[in-house]
Parts: C-alpha cells; sequence; structure tokens
C-alpha cells in the first residue's frame, strides 16, 4: 500500500489481509467489496510490521466515476523475474536478488511475508540499451522451488521446499569482500533463455565500507552476453559472481547511462542478513 487517508491509522507498507472478515489475496477484490459497501465502514485486518490490527475505514464517493473508493494506492503481490544467488544446505535456506523488492515511487522495502519462488519460462529478452534498461521476460511455472519468509534491502530469503531443485548443485566457497580483487571475475546467469551459462566481467571497483547492496562496480566484458541482452538487465538481479572458482557477490543493479556496467552486493552481506533471519 502506497499512500495514507488522514482520517484513517493506514500506514505506507500495510499488508491488507481481511475485509470484514473476509480474505483479501488480490486489489480486485478489495475494489469490488468497496464499490458494494454502499458507503459502510468496513474492517480491514492488517500486517504492519508482523503485527495484525483491525482499522476502520469508510468508503468514499468517487465525483467522477460515481463509485465507492477508499481512495489509497494498493498493490497487488509483488510477482517478476530474479535469481536464487545461493542455498545453505544445513537449514535448507536461499537467497536472491541481491537487492531487496521495493516500491519504486517511495523506495521503500515491500513487506513480504508469504510467498514462494518458482521456476520460470524464459520467452523473450529485451536487450538494454543506454537510459533503456533491458529485462528479462518469463512466465513463471507452477513448479515451486521454495517458500519466503522475508524480504531486505540485501534480497529475498526462504527455505527451499523442492528437493530436487539441489540434485544437480555443488558446493562453493565463499570469499569475504578483503579477499575480492580488481580485475576478472564471472558471472553466472541464465538469461540465454533458462539455459545456465557464465559470462565473463570485470571488478573495475570495490567499496569495502559501503554496507548497503552497491558494494562493487561490475562491467560485463562478455561479447556473448552483451550480444544476447546489451549487458546487465532486470531479471539478472542475484545472478551469483565468481572470482577465481569462489563465490564473491551477486548482481544487483544496472547503471542507466551505459547497461554493461552496474553494481554487485558483497555476498557476505547477504549472508550477515540470513543468518539474522528467525526460522
Amino acid at each position: 500500500m502506497k499512500c495514507e487517508r488522514e482520517d484513517t491509522d493506514l500506514k505506507v507498507g500495510d499488508v491488507i489481509l481481511e475485509v470484514d472478515g473476509e480474505s483479501i489475496s488480490t486489489s480486485k477484490m478489495l475494489e469490488d467489496i468497496v464499490k458494494s459497501s454502499d458507503g459502510k465502514n468496513l474492517i480491514l485486518k492488517v500486517s504492519r510490521n508482523d503485527i495484525e490490527k483491525n482499522i476502520e475505514i469508510t468508503p468514499q464517493i468517487d465525483a467522477l466515476s460515481n463509485e465507492y473508493k477508499l481512495n489509497i494506492w494498493v498493490k497487488d503481490s509483488s510477482a517478476g523475474v530474479g535469481t536464487i544467488t545461493f542455498y545453505e544446505k544445513n537449514e535448507m535456506m536461499f537467497a536472491g536478488l541481491g537487492h531487496g523488492v521495493t516500491e519504486t515511487e517511495e523506495n521503500y522495502i515491500v513487506p513480504i511475508e508469504t510467498g514462494a519462488i518458482t521456476f520460470t519460462d524464459i520467452y523473450n529478452i529485451k536487450k538494454g540499451y543506454a537510459n533503456q534498461p533491458g529485462e528479462v521476460r518469463g512466465t513463471v511455472t507452477n513448479k515451486i522451488v521454495g517458500s519466503i519468509i522475508t524480504n531486505t534491502d540485501k534480497g529475498i530469503y526462504g527455505k527451499i521446499v523442492d528437493m530436487d531443485f539441489l540434485k544437480d548443485k555443488e558446493e562453493i566457497e565463499v570469499v569475504g569482500k578483503n579477499k575480492i580483487a580488481i580485475g576478472k571475475a564471472s558471472i553466472y546467469t541464465s538469461v540465454n533463455y533458462g539455459h545456465k551459462e557464465m559470462y565473463d566481467i570485470e571488478i573495475e571497483k570495490v567499496m569495502l565500507k559501503s554496507s548497503g547492496n552497491k558494494n562493487m562496480i561490475i562491467k560485463v566484458t562478455d561479447s556473448k552476453l552483451i550480444s544476447l541482452t546489451g549487458g546487465i538487465v532486470q531479471g539478472m538481479s542475484g545472478s551469483p559472481i565468481i572470482q577465481n572458482g569462489k563465490l564473491i557477490g551477486a548482481v544487483t543493479h544496472v547503471l542507466l547511462n551505459d547497461p554493461t556496467t552496474g553494481y554487485g552486493v558483497f555476498i557476505e552481506n547477504m549472508i550477515d542478513d540470513m543468518e539474522n533471519i528467525d526460522i
């Protein structure tokens, strides 16, 4: 939810769970209930910072449509294409994206209390150009890999639920930020219509004092990847960054004026967030 009404206790980031005792899963369901309310007060059950509370709100008639509305901006649960970065086999936890799922206009971390990660069938690549970001386009499947527990500024985290997903995975050593070197590295990504491949990049800068998700500046140098995507595109977030056969980070952002250049997060920052999750 992005907007507040001054005459209610609703806040930006509240998650609507029920209206008058009826479970709500889409904004369309909420819209239909409000339209048929005849202006009567509604009781919304919302979740705020993991605490549930009931809030009373009065629908208001819209002068243009002559329909009842709440005059708040409600958004359905987030969905999109991204990449799992790693999993930890002892707790069966995964981490992905390398950055949080945010509401771009307000730039706040969207509270995600439930959700799932699935396999994606990629059907198109929109190539990136200067000032025209590209993206991987795909459709989610019904094959659920994991359940989401939380969303932070370093990524989304949860539990692996599909054991078959882990069969062909190999262990890899993790390297802390102090051992990352300027120079050649690689990323694993599945932008080539779902086929996981390794592509060459350069680590151009390492910002050791950075605590967010923009800790390294990276540049794509692989001609095959540039030909395919133009560089870093939406959907590559979370792609593991490998140097000397060791995991050092994940792709997070692209520079608007140069799609071959972007940012990476230190893998140890993602691990720190994972260790602070209550499971």
